[in-house]
């Protein structure tokens, strides 16, 4: 189950949660119950990628949709973990 909240997005799955705050080129993912939070980045270069193969998507609305496909294939590579 996704629930969208603002620029946050929550996936619930049978053993976890997942909460997504989006922001323009990156995002902050925290994973319940471990409470662990992690930092995804879109490199300058990728921005641009995308941008010139969908103008009409904004980084904010590309981060999101990598992150869901990610999720339901379940395997998201993250930048790094925070405290």
């Amino acid at each position: 189950m996704v629930i969208a909240v603002g620029n946050a997005r929550v996936y619930r799955f049978p053993q976890s949660t997942v909460i997504v705050d989006v922001y323009d080129n990156y995002a902050e993912v925290l994973v319940l119950p471990d409470r662990r939070k992690f930092i995804l980045r879109l490199k300058p270069e990728q921005i641009e990628r995308l941008q010139q193969a969908y103008p009409q998507h904004t980084p904010r609305y590309t981060l999101t949709t990598r992150i869901a496909n990610a999720l339901k294939d379940g395997f998201l590579q993250v930048d790094e973990e925070i405290a």
